[in-house]
């Protein structure tokens, strides 16, 4: 009687029509129809600043073969800028859907991207940006979410892409859905959906702004029950008949809260604040309920009896807002403590399972699941919201162990629908077999009820029959349709994928199972083309650019594509496919400009020609002779001027010489930091003379005091320039209400997200900061770069408010990007800061020991090894008795012993193939830059790093007494080329001989060409 009461209460929160049209059965033939799917955009370019690029066209393709179907799409943006850009290109999938194609139009032709294993794809992709050529790399982001980067997007042009995915349709009742809500105004928009041959829905519109996805509903006739391909089975069953009542006596209702929930987060509350009040009409007033909101931290807004629910706490949850990370282990371990002290026994997550903060692997997820039980929590259920979710991970923590199984429901169905999964019981466990199958998936199955369908892929015999066996019942499976192989085969092969990777999250035992396992994934993916969670999509320019990288692009060269009238066919790839376009030919070297002719130009002219110039033929075409691109020291060496620069070279030239283009480097030729350089080519050294004389011909006609700090043009643009303008002139609030205005009215802008939090910091809400500076790992997690740059943000704030963020943040870096330096050196600081010696000389020596990339990162052989030196005089001092043994390790991992004083300043920032400058003034009217790396005063900038996020580092070897200070700090913009903003920060570490380390964070953000960025002044402590 309680379940029925609880179920008419949440009914009674329903409209009767909208309730009417939940529960009635599609009849007549296929229709298009809207779905109530919250608005978020579910396919966007846009460029690494934010500037959204504009979906001129889009053309989708679908072919359905129940319970499977097919979706090409092609799409077309426009680049509003008068700039070359790279774009972040972002597409959410249906749930389980899996890509097969990305292809990107170059000139006249579609080149198709490869299946890569994951970090081979990001080393190549960088590369070739670097050498300005054509690539794109997609891979799987958050749950359903794709990424993509994307280079060249020319200035004003168009770019084309090609996406396609099959999908599975988990149930007869399941429409086929291709998302559109969200996106703006499009100059065409043509779909079509195609099923047993026939049109079953299309939508064509011309300057249109969709209001609902397109869906196609297919009759209850058409629905199948499986398909079939010699061995290859799909079969979709039934499990269950009936359930049983299963009460709520009391609740633990978590709310995420994070970043990502921005779009949704008024229904979300609506969802809470119907399912408490139901609990209340139907369970009784005083059913014990606590309700906490959880992000990368948790607040407990409820703790009462559910009649008490109301007003006020909703107004809590809005004022709290939908900001931060999503650290998902801390808030199932709070709700173990919090099931521990009361006796709750359901749990309840509202959100979107997609984990970025904290433990985000299934295993220690699982495991904070598990606790739940120990504290006498029976049952978890999960109502997912949003768009991007990951609806596999929560069926693992619904299924995790605890005495009862729980339900994952969609939140956007209807309230007597989800009443009735909540309070409905569940079967755990059953056992799943297919006779006379050599392999079938899944094996058990739980958290089901009645009515629920599971579908089931298994590989068996052409000629032997279908018979499927649920908890030792035999299941109804009808004669199976003969169907084309290629569609059920990737789906297949998905299957199989799925099956390895539970395998290698629940079942395998140590690194080298998993290893293993992780290989035949990556195998079946690169042969299948098949994207899984270890692989991208990679598109180079043409076939050397792939042998280079040794990229088998032959491992299954056909694409699946659909007609024009639907069907799915087989493109074959010929050896003509595989043909070399027209290549252009060689660039003719341009002379560098005269001093004359230089002091003729304006500041700005002389830029824009100067960033063009390219290297003479002969410095290419012996590095291409040679194989491999010079190594870091090489260039560290040859950037380096040939003699001590003259007096009047110690000014500041406003902007920089003009720089090459880095020659490309083999992905097998990785060098680690100690591989001896070999000697400049004398083409290099020649070119890097040339651009020497013309930097002294540019300071001598710039005509701005040399000893003294540039002004120049202003860093920052826009909004964030108004917002700091504000906190210049003490007026908190409206810099406040600018700030926050910006991040509502675009939820996604990084550079929104750095105001709030800056805005923030200055009033001294240090929670609301790191919230702001979380979001932006929340809505980019999967994004090396921006996680640094979060990272940064969080360390800077005071009393060390965001440090165990940041050091969550950083870690994951360096799983994502262990080939960019920064990555380590940053987690092996902010360790030290936390007192985690031995971690930090752990994380400093796998980056010493870690192979970078040929011809990048300049100087990083000098800074790891001092780094790693650093960290071990910090833990000398905090365990003296252990100095020994910290010293031979120091020695074993080609560190270097630093027991002088010194202080460091090193500069990073985190966009790719661009140029950040780094200067340095001292008290007695000294500089060092690129051009003049050394003080007279003391003290050396190591190398010139113009291939992107540096680091960039000057260290001074004297004690604080006979140091120039103070020390004035500049870092000039030269050109953030595709890569859009300078993002970053200087650290300054003091050393004072004996371990003892201070630690100063300065992060910056450079908006504008050619602008100088105040970094403040060093001062004796």
């Amino acid at each position: 009687m309680r379940v029925v009461r609880c179920l008419a209460a949440l009914a009674a929160f329903v409209p009767a029509a909208a309730l009417a049209a939940s529960l009635r059965a599609p009849e007549g033939p296929p229709q298009v129809a809207e779905s109530p799917r919250p608005s978020e955009a579910p396919m966007s370019l846009t460029a690494s600043d934010g500037t959204g690029l504009k979906l001129v066209n889009l053309t989708a393709r679908a072919s359905i073969e129940e319970p499977l179907a097919f979706t090409e799409l092609k799409l077309a943006f426009q680049n509003p800028q008068d700039r070359v850009i790279e774009g972040q290109f972002r597409i959410t999938l249906p749930q389980g859907a899996t890509v097969s194609r990305f292809a990107m139009k170059i000139d006249d032709r579609w080149q198709e991207g490869e299946v890569v294993e994951k970090q081979a794809a990001r080393r190549a992709y960088e590369d070739f940006l670097h050498r300005r050529q054509d690539p794109a790399l997609l891979e799987q982001a958050a749950g359903n979410e794709f990424s993509a980067r994307v280079f060249p997007i020319p200035a004003r042009g168009i770019k084309e892409l090609i996406v396609s995915y099959s999908q599975e349709l988990a149930t007869a009742a399941s429409p086929y859905v291709l998302p559109l809500k969200g996106l703006p105004e499009m100059g065409e928009l043509d779909v079509a959906a195609f099923a047993k041959g026939q049109k079953a829905g299309e939508l064509k519109k011309s300057r249109f702004v969709p209001n609902a996805d397109f869906q196609v509903v297919m009759r209850s006739d058409a629905a199948r029950s499986g398909l079939r391909n010699a061995n290859l089975v799909l079969a979709r069953v039934k499990p269950m008949a009936e359930s049983k009542p299963d009460e709520i006596p009391s609740a633990i209702v978590l709310v995420d809260t994070s970043a990502s929930r921005a779009l949704g987060f008024k229904d979300e509350l609506r969802v809470v604040e119907s399912f408490v009040k139901a609990l209340a009409a139907g369970a009784g007033a005083k059913t014990p309920v606590a309700v906490a909101c959880f992000d990368q931290a948790v607040q407990v807004v409820f703790d009462g009896p559910a009649g008490s629910f109301g007003e006020g706490e909703l107004k809590k949850m809005k004022e709290r807002r939908a900001l931060g990370a999503s650290d998902l282990q801390r808030a199932l371990l709070w709700a173990a403590e919090r099931a521990g002290k009361g006796g709750m026994k359901r749990v309840l997550l509202i959100g979107d399972g997609v984990a970025t903060a904290g433990e985000v692997g299934g295993d220690e997820l699982i495991a904070a699941t598990l606790k739940l039980k120990a504290a006498g929590v029976e049952r978890l259920d999960a109502l997912a919201v949003g768009g991007i979710r990951d609806d596999a991970l929560l069926r693992r923590l619904v299924t995790a162990g605890l005495p009862k199984d729980g339900v994952v429901a969609d939140a956007g169905e209807s309230f007597a629908v989800l009443a009735r999964k909540l309070s409905e019981a569940t079967r755990t466990n059953l056992e799943v077999k297919v006779e006379g199958a050599s392999w079938w998936w899944p094996k058990k199955i739980g958290g089901v009820q009645a009515g629920d369908e599971v579908l089931v892929y298994a590989d068996l015999p052409a000629a032997a029959p279908v018979k499927i066996s649920i908890a030792g019942a035999p299941a109804k499976v009808v004669e199976l349709p003969t169907v084309d192989r290629p569609l059920l085969e990737r789906s297949w092969v998905q299957a199989r994928i799925a099956s390895l990777e539970y395998r290698m999250d629940v079942e395998a035992d140590g690194k080298a199972q998993k290893a293993a396992l992780q290989k035949e994934i990556v195998d079946l993916s690169v042969k299948n083309r098949v994207l899984s969670r270890y692989t991208a999509l990679l598109v180079l320019e043409t076939e050397q650019d792939y042998a280079r990288f040794q990229i088998d692009r032959r491992a299954l060269a056909d694409i699946l594509t659909v007609d024009q009238g639907g069907k799915l066919s087989l493109t074959k790839r010929s050896a003509e496919a595989f043909a070399q376009p027209k290549q252009p030919p060689p660039q003719k070297p341009v002379a560098p400009a005269k001093s004359a002719d230089v002091q003729k130009k304006s500041l700005a002219a002389a830029d824009k020609a100067d960033k063009d110039v390219a290297e003479p033929e002969k410095r290419v075409a012996d590095d291409e002779k040679k194989g491999e691109a010079a190594p870091m020291e090489e260039q560290a060496k040859s950037e380096a001027p040939e003699a001590k620069p003259s007096e009047d070279m110690a000014g500041a030239p406003p902007p920089s010489p003009p720089r090459a283009e880095p020659a490309p480097s083999p992905a097998p030729s990785a060098v680690a930091v100690n591989r001896p350089p070999p000697r400049p080519s004398p083409a290099r050294t020649e070119a890097r003379r040339a651009r020497q004389d013309e930097a002294e011909a540019r300071e001598r006609a710039d005509g701005f005091d040399r000893a003294a700090p540039q002004k120049g043009t202003d860093p920052y643009t826009g909004k964030f320039k108004e917002v700091l303008d504000l906190l210049a002139k003490q007026n908190a609030k409206a810099a406040f209400d600018k700030a926050f205005g910006w991040r509502e009215e675009d939820l996604g802008d990084v550079m929104a997200l750095v105001a709030l939090g800056q805005v923030s910091e200055a009033t001294g809400d240090l929670d609301r900061a790191a919230r702001a500076y979380g979001s932006i790992i929340d809505l980019f997690a999967s994004r090396a770069d921006l996680r640094r740059f979060a990272g940064a943000r969080l360390e800077h704030l005071k009393g060390g408010a965001g440090l165990d963020l940041a050091i969550d943040t950083f870690a994951k870096a360096v799983e994502q990007r262990p080939d960019h330096p920064a990555s380590h050196r940053l987690l092996a600081f902010a360790l030290v800061k936390k007192g985690l010696f031995e971690r930090a000389f752990e994380a400093a020596a796998a980056g010493l020991k870690q192979q970078y990339p040929g011809g990048r990162f300049a100087g990083v052989e000098r800074i790891l090894p001092e780094d790693l030196g650093l960290v071990a005089a910090a833990w000398i001092k905090a365990e003296p008795g252990k100095k020994q043994d910290i010293l031979n390790k120091l020695r074993q991992a080609g560190g270097t012993v630093e027991d002088k004083p010194s202080v460091r300043f090193v500069l990073n920032w985190e966009t790719d193939a661009n140029d950040v400058d780094f200067h340095i003034y001292d008290a007695k009217n000294n500089h060092a830059f690129f051009g003049s790396r050394q003080l007279a005063s003391g003290g050396e900038l190591y190398a010139d790093v113009t291939t992107g996020y540096g680091p960039e580092c000057f260290t001074i070897r004297l004690p604080k007494d006979k140091r120039a200070y103070p020390y004035t700090l500049q870092a000039h913009y030269y050109s953030r080329g595709p890569m859009g903003y300078g993002m970053g920060k200087l650290q300054i570490i003091d050393h004072d001989g004996n371990g003892n380390l201070t630690f100063d964070e300065r992060p910056f953000v450079v908006m504008v060409d050619s602008a100088f960025v105040d970094m403040g002044k060093v001062t004796r402590q």
